[in-house]
């Protein structure tokens, strides 16, 4: 009653929608529920901003006090405010840029479809990538259908036209005649080629190239189609980071922020003068149009020497000191994908399917430990793709190797993905200060864990895929993630599935691997600010941060786990600035 009085009497009341034209004005936030992330002031009556940053926080006289009496009030009327949400593993320049190629639509099991889809797009720009038919965000049921593909691109009026489709887990593909020439893979070449290229072909029955590519033989083909400039890189990621802002997401980490779209990065060694997405993405927030908050990693091979990191360090002096965007780290490629066809996660068993073999057996684990141990002493977070539950392991023991090297630095370092781990596994989080990056929305029964692994993967490794609750008991820090364009950014899709398991097939066992809501809520804000090393900045509703905020239709803490998932976001702000109106 107290806060309604005031607001009614005061000179200049406005509500939520119109925020926008209210940027560098101080101002009042109060009239709904509000989510802070802050153990110490969880459910906050007001909050107040001044410029880009948050000034108060707290009941709403006490907001008022700090704020004064001329400050502008937003009524929430009844809304549910949080922290702007954070995405700890996009590729948010990668998925701007298949928002501006063309994207091959699921489920075309006939050639007529498919012919039909081409014609349609036969003048569309967004196709053509300097002489070659370029199609994205590929489902990979294709793959099991590749006759298909062949029927329509390998058909005689394709003998010279190239064409690549690229997987949507962006670790396969497949491609036509006319591009395995492009891209001078040939029999020979093959057989001349190491183990990366060698074992990431597709063969049919009578051992011909099928067109079917992963990882090494991947970067081959896109190492035949020009760089992408940086022009169309700045396009991608304003394209990127609306996508990003529409479902709430205020910050993120860029994995492969040294590469280009489209650039080779599974046998890449990117060197200093591979600055990637940097040049754009530090142009926009010069010019203040970058909408979030952006911690880049460089990404180094997993045999790389320690000197790989004076590189890394070269390109984050360069770079240091521009708002909202920084290169704080390293990205490893610990294995690649566990899903049939490609298998080349590290696996502490063998496949099923291919015995004897269970990922790749070659690293040299002192040379790792020095690789990583450097990059911890420079301070530079270390982030390891891992999918198997051997590469899970390899990381962790590459982390423990750096702590006993360096002692403690401070640095949080993460694993992303964690599809399989091992139980003993599970403690070494806490212990080594290691935080679990998870894409829990894959956490579901889908074709991704059943069909793609069933009978290919050893069952005891299956029992407990994307293994949050074990992790969570085992008081592990975890950090939502989407790995956007692999899949949805949507944060609620992810939390939805983190608390049910539920996916395409049903709920994926077992029912102990769930985890609630309040523990997603706090993975989505000030855990994954601190997997990217901005909790000081972001993550929670606390003086002294940036002013980013999200504001839902409905409260996602009380309603249904179902509602939850289709809640809406009002606005987004970014330090202070309205970057998002859903009205």
């Amino acid at each position: 009653m107290r806060i309604s009085m005031l607001f009614l009497a005061c000179s200049l009341a406005v509500t939520s929608s119109t925020v926008s034209a209210l940027e560098g004005n101080k101002m009042i936030i109060f009239g709904g529920e509000i989510y802070s992330a802050d153990p110490n002031n969880p459910s906050p009556q007001a909050i107040a901003i001044e410029g880009k940053k948050i000034i108060a926080v707290g009941t709403f006289n006490d907001v008022l006090k700090k704020a004064g009496s001329d400050a502008i009030r937003i009524d929430l009327q009844g809304n549910y405010l949080m922290p702007g949400l954070i995405d700890s593993h996009a590729h948010v320049a990668d998925g701007g840029f298949k928002t501006i190629t063309v994207e091959f639509p699921e489920g075309m099991t006939k050639a007529a479809a498919i012919r039909a889809f081409v014609d349609k797009n036969k003048r569309n720009p967004q196709r053509d990538l300097h002489g070659v038919q370029f199609y994205s965000n590929v489902s990979l049921d294709y793959w099991d259908n590749i006759s298909l593909l062949d029927s329509v691109f390998n058909a005689p009026e394709y003998q010279d036209t190239p064409v690549v489709l690229a997987g949507s887990d962006a670790h396969t593909g497949w491609v036509n005649n006319a591009m395995l020439r492009k891209a001078k893979l040939d029999p020979q070449a093959i057989a001349d080629a190491g183990n990366s290229i060698r074992t990431n072909v597709g063969l049919t029955p009578n051992g011909k190239l099928n067109g079917f590519v992963s990882e090494g033989a991947w970067d081959r083909v896109l190492g035949a189609i020009p760089p992408v400039d940086n022009d169309k890189i700045a396009q991608s990621i304003i394209a990127g980071s609306k996508v990003m802002n529409r479902y709430g997401i205020t910050a993120w980490m860029e994995p492969l922020s040294n590469l280009r779209p489209l650039a080779p990065s599974f046998d890449a060694h990117p060197g200093r003068n591979d600055e990637g997405l940097l040049p754009a993405y530090s142009s926009l927030a010069k010019d203040g149009k970058l909408t979030a908050h952006v911690t880049g990693l460089a990404l180094v091979n997993i045999n790389a020497s320690p000197a790989a990191i004076d590189d890394v360090v070269a390109i984050r002096d360069k770079y240091a000191g521009i708002p909202d965007i920084k290169l704080a780290g390293i990205k490893i490629f610990q294995d690649g994908v566990i899903e049939y066809p490609s298998q080349t996660a590290k696996l502490s068993q063998s496949y099923l399917n291919r015995l004897g073999y269970s990922g790749s057996n070659s690293l040299d684990k002192v040379t790792f430990c020095s690789l990583v141990a450097k990059a911890d002493a420079e301070k530079l977070i270390a982030h390891f793709h891992a999918i198997g539950d051997r590469a899970v392991q390899e990381s962790l023991d590459a982390v423990a190797c750096a702590r006993e090297k360096n002692g403690n630095s401070g640095i949080l370092h993460s694993i992303t993905h964690l599809e399989i781990v091992n139980p003993q596994s599970l403690p070494q989080f806490q212990q080594l200060n290691v935080a679990a990056s998870m894409q829990l929305l894959w956490a579901g029964k889908d074709g991704a864990t059943t069909t793609l692994l069933d009978g290919k993967v050893p069952a005891p490794l299956l029992q407990h895929l994307y293994p949050a609750g074990d992790l969570f008991r085992h008081h592990a820090l975890i950090a939502g993630a989407s790995d956007w364009p692999v899949s949805s950014p949507n944060p609620l899709f992810a939390i939805y599935t983190a608390v049910t398991r539920m996916g395409e097939e049903g709920e994926l066992p077992p029912e102990s691997e769930k985890i609630s809501r309040a523990a997603m809520l706090q993975a989505y804000t000030l855990n994954a600010a601190k997997v990217i090393g901005r909790d000081k900045e972001t993550g929670s509703i606390a003086v002294g941060k940036s002013a980013d905020l999200v504001l839902f239709d409905r409260n996602l803490e009380k309603v249904s786990i179902e509602k939850l998932r289709d809640a809406t976001v009002l606005w987004t702000m970014f330090a202070g600035k309205k970057v998002y109106s859903g009205k």
